[in-house]
């Protein structure tokens, strides 16, 4: 069913709230420095990777002094290893040894994530033992590092949810639901939190799920873990992708899609990503000269694209890798609407950032997800497009064919889009948040 219909619910005005309580703080030695561990870091283009280089560089230019110990960019299928040592716009990056096995392969993702926790773990405790330590959720076992830190050595750690787990895995059956790993899991999860001085999750969703995945829903916990976490929402840096004409777009020139409604999925094409019912949606106008399809970027799924449409591939379809960075605001230009597709269930365990890139390029969104989730409830009060259940083909048709028929309607939507963001949820807004959280426990 098409969801159009005017919000009534709890309004999300306030995209960076603390929540009331006591704050607990760690104990231990204190550093001007902060150590910022995390998988994925400049150059990589996924899009987990270029978030957070966006927030570090603009914590360094507030004047912290900030070491990066990262992997090896995975980039695309064919990317080659970088230096193991550089600087960045003010940032020291340490590369450990990590495999770099396929993405794609699940074994192989494991692998590349379980090396890197050894390698990162390792390089901490030689080199890193007064700083702040800050981790992200990627690999998802990465706070364990933090909790081992403190109890080790006192050590002040925040952790950054990116993703929640176990219930991620639960929800893509790669592990047994409520099975015994997901139980240590959640028990390992719990003793992180309990000595993290601050957590931060990117929706008031991700936050209950993140309590429900520590076990702390109803434990005595609960109370001090809630009030030392932050609800930061997931950012767009304004100021490299702004709205642009369609018009202007050197790639809509490039592919003579100027007359064309352009419908464009950019970014990860991965498990937890409805990818099925925007390809379904798209087959349903093969052949309708009005449309064109754009499925950029890489991931588990992205091989399901290309195989649905490589050996004949129909005209209005299009299937192309990530786009660099600098780049990136030319791309997203070329869309009159950007899509953003969750599977079900995950928006209590992630957030999708590609949306707020779509809104920083002033277009409308198709959203494919759970219509009681944060996600939706924003697009449909603030009116930045149209949200459709997960497997509702007939809906996104309907959707589609009310856009292409009221292209003022969807410049109007763009148009909300930006000026949202740009009112609350730019880089600088978020990274403010995140100085004022990292100095209190410096």
């Amino acid at each position: 069913m098409l969801l159009n219909r005017k919000i009534t619910r709890r309004a999300h005005d306030d995209f960076f709230t603390p929540l009331a309580g006591p704050r607990r703080r760690s104990e231990g030695p204190r550093s001007e420095a902060v150590a910022v561990i995390c998988q994925l870091f400049y150059p990589e283009l996924v899009s987990t990777g270029q978030t957070l280089t966006e927030l570090v560089e603009e914590l360094a230019s507030r004047g912290l002094k900030i070491e990066v110990i990262a992997a090896q960019p995975s980039m695309a299928r064919s990317s080659k290893p970088v230096a193991p040592r550089m600087n960045h716009n003010g940032i020291a990056i340490r590369r450990t040894w990590s495999t770099r096995f396929p993405k794609t392969s699940f074994s192989g993702k494991l692998l590349n994530a379980t090396t890197f926790f050894l390698t990162a773990t390792w390089e901490v405790l030689r080199r890193h033992g007064n700083e702040q330590l800050i981790l992200v959720t990627n690999p998802p076992f990465l706070p364990l590092l933090g909790s081992f830190c403190h109890r080790l050595r006192g050590q002040v750690f925040g952790v950054i949810l990116f993703d929640i787990m176990p219930e991620q895995a639960e929800l893509l059956n790669f592990i047994k639901a409520n099975g015994l790993l997901a139980r240590i899991w959640r028990r390992l999860n719990h003793s992180w939190y309990r000595r993290a001085a601050y957590a931060v999750a990117l929706s008031h969703d991700m936050l209950e799920g993140a309590l429900k995945n520590a076990n702390l829903v109803g434990s005595p916990d609960e109370l001090p873990c809630r009030a030392k976490t932050r609800i930061i929402h997931i950012w767009s840096d304004d100021r490299l992708i702004n709205p642009i004409p369609k018009a202007l777009s050197l790639e809509v020139r490039r592919l003579g899609v100027a007359d064309q409604f352009v419908v464009q999925y950019s970014g990860n094409h991965g498990r937890f990503h409805d990818i099925e019912t925007l390809l379904a949606i798209a087959k349903t106008f093969v052949g309708d000269g009005r449309f064109v399809f754009q499925f950029i970027g890489e991931g588990q799924k992205k091989e399901k694209v290309d195989s649905d449409f490589n050996s004949a591939r129909p005209a209005g379809i299009y299937s192309s890798t990530y786009v660099p960075k600098p780049l990136l605001r030319d791309s997203l230009a070329m869309a009159d609407l950007g899509v953003v597709a969750q599977m079900p269930g995950q928006e209590s365990v992630c957030y999708p950032s590609k949306l707020l890139g779509i809104m920083a390029a002033g277009r409308a969104v198709l959203a494919i997800c759970s219509p009681n989730c944060e996600m939706a409830r924003m697009i449909l009060q603030h009116q930045l497009g149209w949200v459709i259940r997960n497997g509702d083909i007939a809906g996104g048709r309907r959707a589609l064919l009310e856009a292409v028929s009221d292209r003022p309607r969807v410049a109007r939507m763009g148009a909300n889009a930006s000026r949202l963001l740009r009112e609350r949820l730019t880089l600088a807004k978020a990274a403010e948040a995140y100085h004022e959280l990292i100095l209190k426990y410096q």
